[in-house]
């Protein structure tokens, strides 16, 4: 199954799980063509400007994050990425909520219109897993997964995925649960079980 518009793969790290507290630490996207192929990526550490929380989780230090840019910095060039696409991620509620927090902070305006949670579309496949966190969905698909809580390796293992969940969806004759992100519930906590 494919989409006319093509996909944009985003996965943040995060100094804890409420947007309106906790700032963006990282941010991955992967542009994917309608058919999945990788066209472009961008990957970024953000000074958040606070306490980066659950090191042990991320492994981003105050020291490693220090200098970065803002995300005022690099919103322009990640809503040309977004621009006409769909948006995936993994828990999309999580994702969404804190790049639409960081961009009303600085008042950029995001360009999106549709969202597509791997989490959800992967717990109606059926696919028989006794979790449907990323590193499970990563594993029952056979695609490696060498930095988990990475940004960029976790934006990297669903454009991966994104495929077979897609065709297992086609071949059921599944409608995608693409809707807009107005109606999305309030993000879930992402670690550990939604990672």
């Amino acid at each position: 199954m494919t989409t006319d518009r093509g996909f944009v793969v985003i996965d943040v790290e995060t100094s804890g799980f409420d947007p309106a507290t906790a700032r963006m630490l990282s941010v991955a996207a992967l542009t994917l063509s309608p058919t999945c192929a990788v066209e472009h990526s961008m990957y970024t550490l953000l000074d958040p400007g606070v306490d980066p929380g659950p090191t042990h989780v991320h492994g981003l230090t105050a020291a490693m994050l220090a200098g970065q840019p803002r995300f005022a910095d690099v919103a322009a060039r990640l809503a040309a990425l977004m621009s006409g696409r769909i948006l995936v991620a993994h828990n999309v509620a999580f994702d969404y909520a804190f790049l639409a927090a960081e961009g009303r902070r600085c008042g950029a305006t995001l360009p999106v219109a549709e969202v597509l949670c791997s989490l959800e579309l992967a717990g109606l496949l059926d696919l028989g897993l006794d979790s449907l966190s990323l590193a499970s969905l990563a594993a029952h698909w056979h695609v490696p997964q060498a930095r988990p809580h990475d940004a960029l390796d976790d934006a990297r293992v669903l454009a991966a995925i994104l495929p077979s969940a897609l065709s297992r969806a086609a071949a059921r004759r599944m409608k995608l649960p693409i809707r807009h992100p107005s109606a999305l519930r309030p993000p879930l906590p992402r670690y550990p079980a939604c990672a």
